[in-house]
């Protein structure tokens, strides 16, 4: 018997998916995902799961949802095209959470006065133990005025506020969702398994993904190349794109870069 006619039997298929996700400024994000579909589907069906929370390994719990929130921070940056980012910080050492999260809402309503407020926030914590936050935000930002907010909040000479604006580097956007995301999973073992691990504006509409192409087969270069013709039939460039492929894990992702502005002088 060969190993031909021992695959035949095997009660698994490896198969890949591609899928296309489009944003409102032009960015794409295209992936091609293996899987191994069990054909006794049925057996599986009937076997008891267990509750969330309550698996064996909790640290394994824990880095799952960590992951599961650093995609969903990178899906709402992209969705609000944030292409900057605000760190508010303290001078004494915060070590409450909830401190920051109440000093925040307190300066997010401040803002909502006076402007559309849209945000992607995630708190970080530092070695010494304090919190501080970074917040993904879209256009310019008036640095006077957050700053004389954020100390109105915090009381006078007791904060700091650091605005980056990164617009002369290729792929800015994707780099600020992919660069506010890692947070999350540094900090992962900081929260607990249903805490909230980020805070997000109102109202952010995330486009769902397309499925693109289905192979019935294992074949990755063919799945690669789909995902690329899936960004590419969109009109995006591959310009300054991002791309990472997982060998092993059997994933590949790629993102392209938001629509070029216009050239037109005014």
């Amino acid at each position: 018997m060969n190993d031909t006619n021992v695959l035949d039997y095997s009660p698994f298929r490896r198969e890949w998916i591609v899928r296309r996700r489009v944003f409102e400024d032009g960015q794409v994000e295209a992936s091609a995902v293996r899987f191994d579909r069990y054909m006794k589907t049925q057996s599986i069906h009937l076997m008891p799961r267990a509750k969330r929370g309550e698996s064996e390994d909790v640290h394994e719990s824990r880095l799952s949802a960590a992951k599961r929130a650093k995609q969903q921070v990178r899906l709402r940056c992209k969705a609000i095209g944030a292409d900057r980012m605000i760190t508010l910080t303290y001078r004494e050492n915060v070590l409450d959470k909830n401190r920051i999260k109440r000093d925040f809402d307190s300066l997010r309503r401040l803002l909502g006065r006076i402007q559309d407020f849209q945000y992607v926030a995630v708190p970080e914590r530092q070695k010494r133990g304090a919190w501080h936050l970074h917040i993904a935000v879209k256009g310019r930002q008036n640095y006077r005025v957050l700053r004389a907010l954020w100390l109105r909040v915090v009381g006078e000479g007791n904060g700091n506020v650091d605005v980056r604006n990164p617009n002369r580097e290729v792929g800015l956007r994707h780099k600020i969702a992919t660069y506010i995301g890692k947070y999350i999973v540094k900090n992962f073992d900081e929260h607990k398994l249903n805490e909230k691990r980020y805070w997000a504006s109102r109202g952010i509409k995330i486009p769902e993904p397309e499925t693109i192409q289905h192979f019935l087969e294992d074949c990755p270069v063919q799945a690669i190349a789909a995902a690329y013709d899936a960004a590419l039939s969109t009109g995006a460039s591959l310009v300054g794109h991002q791309q990472h492929w997982c060998q092993a894990g059997g994933f590949f992702w790629m993102a392209t870069r938001e629509r070029p502005a216009s050239s037109t002088k005014v």
